[in-house]
Protein backbone atom coordinates (compact mmCIF):
# COMPACT_ATOMS: atom_id res chain seq x y z
CA UNK A 1 0.00 0.00 0.00
CA UNK A 2 1.55 3.33 -1.04
CA UNK A 3 1.32 6.56 0.94
CA UNK A 4 -1.75 7.84 -0.91
CA UNK A 5 -3.64 4.56 -0.44
CA UNK A 6 -2.84 4.46 3.25
CA UNK A 7 -4.01 8.03 3.75
CA UNK A 8 -7.24 7.14 1.93
CA UNK A 9 -7.71 4.17 4.28
CA UNK A 10 -7.16 6.45 7.26
CA UNK A 11 -9.72 8.94 5.93
CA UNK A 12 -12.30 6.14 5.67
CA UNK A 13 -11.56 5.14 9.24
CA UNK A 14 -12.12 8.69 10.48
CA UNK A 15 -15.83 8.41 9.61
CA UNK A 16 -16.18 6.10 12.65
CA UNK A 17 -14.41 8.45 15.07
CA UNK A 18 -16.19 10.83 17.45
CA UNK A 19 -15.86 14.48 16.43
CA UNK A 20 -13.03 15.58 18.73
CA UNK A 21 -10.88 12.51 17.99
CA UNK A 22 -11.60 12.87 14.28
CA UNK A 23 -10.33 16.45 14.32
CA UNK A 24 -7.12 15.50 16.14
CA UNK A 25 -6.34 12.67 13.73
CA UNK A 26 -7.16 14.96 10.79
CA UNK A 27 -4.50 17.42 12.00
CA UNK A 28 -1.68 14.87 11.80
CA UNK A 29 1.02 15.67 9.24
CA UNK A 30 0.61 13.52 6.14
CA UNK A 31 4.10 11.99 6.53
CA UNK A 32 3.25 10.81 10.04
CA UNK A 33 -0.33 9.77 9.21
CA UNK A 34 1.01 7.61 6.37
CA UNK A 35 2.99 5.58 8.90
CA UNK A 36 0.13 5.02 11.34
CA UNK A 37 -0.59 1.30 11.86
CA UNK A 38 -2.86 1.36 14.92
CA UNK A 39 -4.93 3.93 16.77
CA UNK A 40 -5.32 3.17 20.49
CA UNK A 41 -8.25 4.93 22.17
CA UNK A 42 -8.54 4.44 25.95
CA UNK A 43 -11.06 6.12 28.27
CA UNK A 44 -9.38 8.79 30.40
CA UNK A 45 -6.02 8.17 28.74
CA UNK A 46 -3.95 9.93 26.04
CA UNK A 47 -4.67 9.13 22.40
CA UNK A 48 -1.89 6.92 21.04
CA UNK A 49 -0.66 6.00 17.58
CA UNK A 50 1.37 2.89 16.83
CA UNK A 51 3.87 3.09 13.99
CA UNK A 52 6.47 0.67 12.62
CA UNK A 53 8.17 -0.66 15.76
CA UNK A 54 7.21 2.12 18.23
CA UNK A 55 4.34 4.22 19.54
CA UNK A 56 3.72 7.91 20.23
CA UNK A 57 1.02 9.95 21.93
CA UNK A 58 -0.94 12.35 19.72
CA UNK A 59 -1.37 15.96 20.83
CA UNK A 60 -4.47 18.07 20.17
CA UNK A 61 -2.73 19.81 17.26
CA UNK A 62 -2.00 16.40 15.65
CA UNK A 63 1.71 16.39 16.49
CA UNK A 64 3.44 13.33 17.97
CA UNK A 65 4.95 13.38 21.44
CA UNK A 66 6.54 11.00 23.91
CA UNK A 67 5.13 12.94 26.88
CA UNK A 68 1.65 11.92 27.97
CA UNK A 69 0.91 15.27 29.63
CA UNK A 70 1.11 16.98 26.22
CA UNK A 71 -1.28 14.54 24.55
CA UNK A 72 -4.97 14.76 23.73
CA UNK A 73 -7.01 12.88 26.35
CA UNK A 74 -10.01 10.74 25.42
CA UNK A 75 -13.17 10.80 27.52
CA UNK A 76 -15.19 7.77 28.60
CA UNK A 77 -18.18 9.07 26.64
CA UNK A 78 -16.09 9.21 23.45
CA UNK A 79 -15.00 5.58 23.84
CA UNK A 80 -18.64 4.56 24.33
CA UNK A 81 -19.72 6.60 21.30
CA UNK A 82 -16.95 5.05 19.19
CA UNK A 83 -18.01 1.56 20.24
CA UNK A 84 -21.61 2.16 19.14
CA UNK A 85 -20.46 3.65 15.85
CA UNK A 86 -18.29 0.61 15.17
CA UNK A 87 -21.33 -1.60 15.84
CA UNK A 88 -23.42 0.59 13.53
CA UNK A 89 -25.60 1.26 16.61
CA UNK A 90 -26.66 -2.40 16.76
CA UNK A 91 -24.66 -4.19 19.45
CA UNK A 92 -26.87 -7.27 19.10
CA UNK A 93 -25.94 -7.71 15.43
CA UNK A 94 -22.25 -7.80 16.35
CA UNK A 95 -22.61 -9.82 19.56
CA UNK A 96 -20.71 -12.86 18.31
CA UNK A 97 -17.77 -10.73 17.17
CA UNK A 98 -17.78 -8.73 20.41
CA UNK A 99 -17.60 -11.98 22.39
CA UNK A 100 -14.38 -12.76 20.50
CA UNK A 101 -12.96 -9.40 21.52
CA UNK A 102 -12.88 -7.61 18.18
CA UNK A 103 -14.91 -6.23 15.29
CA UNK A 104 -14.09 -6.47 11.59
CA UNK A 105 -15.25 -3.37 9.78
CA UNK A 106 -15.99 -2.55 6.16
CA UNK A 107 -12.68 -1.87 4.44
CA UNK A 108 -10.79 -4.48 6.45
CA UNK A 109 -10.31 -2.45 9.63
CA UNK A 110 -10.05 -4.46 12.81
CA UNK A 111 -11.07 -3.02 16.18
CA UNK A 112 -10.03 -4.76 19.38
CA UNK A 113 -12.44 -4.24 22.30
CA UNK A 114 -11.69 -4.11 26.04
CA UNK A 115 -14.12 -3.77 28.92
CA UNK A 116 -15.81 -5.73 31.70
CA UNK A 117 -16.24 -9.33 30.58
CA UNK A 118 -19.72 -10.92 30.73
CA UNK A 119 -19.85 -14.69 31.28
CA UNK A 120 -22.73 -17.12 31.03
CA UNK A 121 -21.46 -20.10 32.95
CA UNK A 122 -17.99 -20.76 31.50
CA UNK A 123 -18.75 -19.07 28.18
CA UNK A 124 -17.67 -15.48 27.45
CA UNK A 125 -20.74 -13.76 26.02
CA UNK A 126 -19.44 -10.22 25.51
CA UNK A 127 -18.30 -7.03 27.19
CA UNK A 128 -19.89 -4.03 28.86
CA UNK A 129 -18.46 -0.76 30.20
CA UNK A 130 -16.14 -0.54 27.19
CA UNK A 131 -12.82 0.93 28.36
CA UNK A 132 -10.67 0.95 25.23
CA UNK A 133 -10.67 0.33 21.50
CA UNK A 134 -7.60 -0.48 19.40
CA UNK A 135 -8.16 0.03 15.67
CA UNK A 136 -5.71 -1.56 13.26
CA UNK A 137 -5.42 0.16 9.89
CA UNK A 138 -5.25 -2.41 7.07
CA UNK A 139 -2.12 -2.70 4.95
CA UNK A 140 -2.82 -4.83 1.91
CA UNK A 141 0.51 -4.87 0.06
CA UNK A 142 -0.07 -6.68 -3.21
CA UNK A 143 3.14 -7.97 -4.69
CA UNK A 144 5.17 -8.04 -1.47
CA UNK A 145 5.43 -11.87 -1.66
CA UNK A 146 6.48 -12.04 -5.32
CA UNK A 147 10.27 -12.06 -4.66
CA UNK A 148 9.99 -15.12 -2.40
CA UNK A 149 7.27 -17.04 -4.23
CA UNK A 150 9.70 -18.89 -6.56
CA UNK A 151 11.20 -20.49 -3.42
CA UNK A 152 7.76 -21.57 -2.20
CA UNK A 153 6.64 -23.02 -5.53
CA UNK A 154 7.24 -26.77 -5.90
CA UNK A 155 5.88 -27.09 -9.44
CA UNK A 156 3.39 -25.52 -11.82
CA UNK A 157 0.49 -26.85 -9.72
CA UNK A 158 2.13 -27.38 -6.34
CA UNK A 159 3.82 -25.52 -3.48
CA UNK A 160 5.97 -26.49 -0.52
CA UNK A 161 4.50 -26.66 2.98
CA UNK A 162 5.56 -23.25 4.24
CA UNK A 163 5.81 -21.65 7.68
CA UNK A 164 6.29 -17.89 8.19
CA UNK A 165 7.97 -16.95 11.48
CA UNK A 166 8.48 -13.56 13.10
CA UNK A 167 8.03 -11.60 16.33
CA UNK A 168 4.83 -9.54 16.50
CA UNK A 169 4.37 -6.63 14.06
CA UNK A 170 6.99 -7.62 11.51
CA UNK A 171 4.52 -8.24 8.66
CA UNK A 172 3.92 -11.99 8.66
CA UNK A 173 0.12 -11.78 8.18
CA UNK A 174 0.58 -9.24 5.38
CA UNK A 175 3.05 -11.57 3.67
CA UNK A 176 0.78 -14.58 4.25
CA UNK A 177 -2.15 -12.77 2.64
CA UNK A 178 -0.16 -11.95 -0.49
CA UNK A 179 1.19 -15.50 -0.74
CA UNK A 180 -2.41 -16.72 -0.59
CA UNK A 181 -3.38 -14.30 -3.39
CA UNK A 182 -0.57 -15.55 -5.64
CA UNK A 183 -1.27 -19.23 -4.89
CA UNK A 184 -4.96 -18.76 -5.69
CA UNK A 185 -4.56 -16.46 -8.70
CA UNK A 186 -1.47 -17.99 -10.28
CA UNK A 187 1.62 -16.23 -11.59
CA UNK A 188 2.81 -16.03 -15.19
CA UNK A 189 6.10 -14.66 -13.95
CA UNK A 190 6.69 -17.71 -11.75
CA UNK A 191 5.00 -20.14 -14.19
CA UNK A 192 2.41 -21.13 -11.60
CA UNK A 193 -1.13 -22.03 -12.63
CA UNK A 194 -3.01 -21.25 -9.41
CA UNK A 195 -4.77 -23.83 -7.21
CA UNK A 196 -7.84 -24.13 -4.98
CA UNK A 197 -7.17 -22.53 -1.61
CA UNK A 198 -9.04 -22.36 1.71
CA UNK A 199 -8.32 -19.77 4.39
CA UNK A 200 -9.24 -20.77 7.93
CA UNK A 201 -9.45 -17.19 9.15
CA UNK A 202 -9.89 -17.69 12.89
CA UNK A 203 -9.14 -14.06 13.78
CA UNK A 204 -10.67 -12.51 10.62
CA UNK A 205 -7.32 -10.91 9.83
CA UNK A 206 -6.33 -12.52 6.53
CA UNK A 207 -9.39 -11.95 4.33
CA UNK A 208 -11.07 -9.47 6.73
CA UNK A 209 -14.59 -10.50 5.73
CA UNK A 210 -17.37 -7.96 6.22
CA UNK A 211 -20.86 -9.48 5.96
CA UNK A 212 -19.42 -12.42 4.06
CA UNK A 213 -17.37 -10.41 1.56
CA UNK A 214 -13.54 -10.47 1.87
CA UNK A 215 -12.21 -6.92 2.12
CA UNK A 216 -8.75 -8.09 1.03
CA UNK A 217 -7.81 -9.71 -2.27
CA UNK A 218 -7.02 -13.35 -1.47
CA UNK A 219 -7.44 -14.69 -5.00
CA UNK A 220 -10.31 -16.04 -7.17
CA UNK A 221 -9.87 -19.70 -6.15
CA UNK A 222 -10.08 -19.00 -2.43
CA UNK A 223 -12.82 -20.02 0.02
CA UNK A 224 -12.83 -18.35 3.44
CA UNK A 225 -13.97 -19.94 6.70
CA UNK A 226 -14.29 -16.70 8.62
CA UNK A 227 -14.06 -16.71 12.43
CA UNK A 228 -13.64 -20.48 12.42
CA UNK A 229 -11.29 -22.24 14.83
CA UNK A 230 -8.35 -23.92 13.10
CA UNK A 231 -9.25 -27.44 14.29
CA UNK A 232 -12.82 -27.34 12.98
CA UNK A 233 -11.87 -25.29 9.92
CA UNK A 234 -9.16 -27.64 8.69
CA UNK A 235 -11.45 -30.63 9.15
CA UNK A 236 -14.37 -28.93 7.33
CA UNK A 237 -12.10 -27.88 4.47
CA UNK A 238 -10.80 -31.42 4.03
CA UNK A 239 -14.32 -32.89 4.08
CA UNK A 240 -16.18 -30.47 1.84
CA UNK A 241 -14.03 -27.96 -0.03
CA UNK A 242 -11.34 -30.12 -1.71
CA UNK A 243 -8.50 -27.62 -1.33
CA UNK A 244 -4.99 -28.07 -2.66
CA UNK A 245 -3.72 -25.55 -0.08
CA UNK A 246 -4.99 -24.50 3.36
CA UNK A 247 -3.86 -21.15 4.77
CA UNK A 248 -3.92 -20.50 8.55
CA UNK A 249 -2.57 -17.74 10.76
CA UNK A 250 -0.82 -17.85 14.12
CA UNK A 251 -0.23 -21.45 15.09
CA UNK A 252 0.13 -21.59 18.85
CA UNK A 253 -0.89 -24.88 20.47
CA UNK A 254 -0.03 -28.54 20.33
CA UNK A 255 -3.52 -29.18 18.94
CA UNK A 256 -2.73 -26.85 16.04
CA UNK A 257 0.28 -29.03 15.26
CA UNK A 258 -1.90 -32.17 15.21
CA UNK A 259 -4.38 -30.48 12.84
CA UNK A 260 -1.56 -29.56 10.47
CA UNK A 261 -0.40 -33.19 10.42
CA UNK A 262 -3.98 -34.27 9.64
CA UNK A 263 -4.03 -32.01 6.57
CA UNK A 264 -0.64 -33.31 5.40
CA UNK A 265 -1.86 -36.89 5.74
CA UNK A 266 -4.75 -35.94 3.42
CA UNK A 267 -2.27 -34.67 0.80
CA UNK A 268 -3.06 -30.97 1.31
CA UNK A 269 -0.36 -28.31 1.50
CA UNK A 270 -0.24 -25.85 4.40
CA UNK A 271 0.90 -22.23 4.49
CA UNK A 272 0.91 -20.89 8.05
CA UNK A 273 2.41 -18.32 10.40
CA UNK A 274 3.63 -18.48 14.00
CA UNK A 275 5.06 -16.05 16.53
CA UNK A 276 8.74 -16.98 16.92
CA UNK A 277 12.16 -15.40 16.55
CA UNK A 278 13.54 -18.38 14.62
CA UNK A 279 13.01 -22.10 14.05
CA UNK A 280 14.78 -23.02 17.29
CA UNK A 281 12.42 -20.79 19.27
CA UNK A 282 9.39 -22.57 17.81
CA UNK A 283 10.89 -26.04 18.21
CA UNK A 284 11.10 -25.62 21.98
CA UNK A 285 7.32 -25.30 22.30
CA UNK A 286 5.33 -28.30 23.41
CA UNK A 287 3.90 -30.24 20.46
CA UNK A 288 5.62 -28.32 17.67
CA UNK A 289 8.55 -30.69 17.25
CA UNK A 290 6.45 -32.85 14.92
CA UNK A 291 6.27 -29.95 12.45
CA UNK A 292 10.03 -29.36 12.31
CA UNK A 293 12.61 -31.35 10.38
CA UNK A 294 12.03 -34.45 8.25
CA UNK A 295 8.38 -34.84 7.34
CA UNK A 296 7.54 -31.34 8.54
CA UNK A 297 7.48 -27.93 6.89
CA UNK A 298 9.65 -27.71 3.79
CA UNK A 299 10.15 -23.95 3.62
CA UNK A 300 10.68 -21.43 6.42
CA UNK A 301 10.29 -17.69 5.91
CA UNK A 302 11.71 -15.72 8.83
CA UNK A 303 11.00 -11.99 9.22
CA UNK A 304 12.58 -9.54 11.62
CA UNK A 305 13.82 -6.01 12.16
CA UNK A 306 17.31 -4.64 12.77
CA UNK A 307 18.22 -0.99 13.26
CA UNK A 308 14.81 0.06 12.00
CA UNK A 309 15.00 -2.05 8.83
CA UNK A 310 12.95 -5.15 8.16
CA UNK A 311 14.67 -8.23 6.74
CA UNK A 312 13.51 -11.55 5.31
CA UNK A 313 15.16 -14.93 5.04
CA UNK A 314 13.99 -18.15 3.34
CA UNK A 315 15.45 -21.56 4.20
CA UNK A 316 14.63 -25.17 3.42
CA UNK A 317 13.93 -27.90 5.97
CA UNK A 318 17.65 -28.57 6.36
CA UNK A 319 18.51 -24.96 7.17
CA UNK A 320 20.00 -24.16 3.78
CA UNK A 321 19.52 -20.48 2.98
CA UNK A 322 17.64 -19.96 -0.28
CA UNK A 323 16.97 -16.22 -0.18
CA UNK A 324 17.75 -13.21 1.98
CA UNK A 325 17.03 -9.51 1.73
CA UNK A 326 17.81 -6.73 4.18
CA UNK A 327 14.91 -4.60 2.80
CA UNK A 328 16.99 -3.46 -0.19
CA UNK A 329 14.87 -3.55 -3.33
CA UNK A 330 11.64 -3.98 -1.38
CA UNK A 331 10.86 -0.36 -0.64
CA UNK A 332 7.38 -0.59 -2.16
CA UNK A 333 6.41 -3.64 -0.13
CA UNK A 334 5.94 -4.89 3.40
CA UNK A 335 9.58 -4.41 4.34
CA UNK A 336 9.55 -0.69 3.62
CA UNK A 337 9.98 1.74 6.49
CA UNK A 338 6.80 3.69 7.05
CA UNK A 339 8.53 6.85 8.20
CA UNK A 340 9.26 8.23 4.71
CA UNK A 341 12.47 9.77 6.02
CA UNK A 342 11.10 11.28 9.23
CA UNK A 343 13.82 11.39 11.89
CA UNK A 344 11.41 10.58 14.69
CA UNK A 345 10.54 7.26 13.02
CA UNK A 346 14.13 6.19 12.40
CA UNK A 347 15.23 7.09 15.93
CA UNK A 348 12.35 5.26 17.60
CA UNK A 349 12.73 2.13 15.47
CA UNK A 350 16.44 2.01 16.24
CA UNK A 351 15.63 2.18 19.95
CA UNK A 352 13.11 -0.65 19.56
CA UNK A 353 15.66 -2.83 17.76
CA UNK A 354 18.26 -2.19 20.46
CA UNK A 355 15.74 -3.09 23.15
CA UNK A 356 15.06 -6.44 21.46
CA UNK A 357 18.77 -7.21 21.37
CA UNK A 358 19.16 -6.34 25.07
CA UNK A 359 16.42 -8.89 25.84
CA UNK A 360 18.56 -11.57 24.30
CA UNK A 361 16.83 -12.11 20.97
CA UNK A 362 19.14 -12.10 17.93
CA UNK A 363 18.38 -9.45 15.32
CA UNK A 364 19.25 -11.73 12.43
CA UNK A 365 19.30 -15.54 12.57
CA UNK A 366 22.83 -16.86 12.66
CA UNK A 367 24.48 -13.69 13.98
Amino acid sequence: MDKASHLYALDRLRSYLPDRINRVVGRMASEEAAGLEELRINAGMPLMGVFSGFDRFIAEDGSLTGRSEKAFYVSREEVEELFYRLCEHSVYAYQDDIARGFLTLKGGYRAGICGKAIYQGQVLKGFKDISSVCIRIPRELKGCAEPIFPFVKAGRHDIYNTLILSPPRCGKTTLLRDLCRIISTGSERADFAGVRTVIVDERSEIAACYRGVPQNDCGPRTDVLDGCRKAEGIEMALRALSPAVIVVDELGTGQDAENIKMAWNAGVRIVATAHAYDIGDLKERLGFGILIGMGGFERYIVLGMRNGKRWIKVTDAYGNQLYTDQAAGLHDGVFRLHGHGAEIFREAESQAACAAEVQGHPSVPGE
